[in-house]
C-alpha cells in the first residue's frame, strides 16, 4: 500500500474541530528561478474536506500556493466517531485522499 501524500491531525473540544493538514506536493509553477529552466507547471487546483460525506471546506487553489502546503480550520458540530476525508487533485490529474476517524 503506497504511502498517502496527506498528514492529518485532529483535535475535537467541546464540539469544535480543528484540522491540521499538510500536503506533500511540488506546487510547481513552470520555471525555476535560479537557472529560469521551463518546467511543465504542476499545482494543486482543488481541495475538497468532507465531515460525515458532508462537505465542509472545497476550495479552488493555483499556482500561487507553496509547496507542500499547510491547511488549518474548523469544524463546528463534530463528535468522536465522525469520519473526516481530505482529497485533492492537480492540474496534471494527480490527486489522493486520506479519511480518518476523529
Amino acid at each position: 500500500m503506497a504511502t498517502s501524500s496527506i498528514k492529518v491531525r485532529t483535535q475535537l473540544r467541546q464540539g469544535q474541530l480543528t484540522v491540521r493538514a499538510l500536503i506533500r506536493h511540488p506546487m510547481e509553477v513552470g520555471r525555476r528561478l535560479e537557472s529560469g529552466e521551463r518546467i511543465a507547471p504542476r499545482f494543486i487546483t482543488r481541495v475538497v474536506c468532507t465531515l460525515n460525506e458532508e462537505v465542509v471546506l472545497d476550495a479552488d487553489w493555483g499556482g500561487g500556493i507553496a509547496k507542500d502546503p499547510y491547511l488549518s480550520f474548523v469544524v463546528d458540530a463534530a463528535q468522536a466517531g465522525d469520519r473526516l476525508g481530505i482529497s485533492w487533485v492537480d492540474n496534471q490529474d494527480g490527486r489522493d485522499e486520506l479519511s480518518v476517524a476523529i
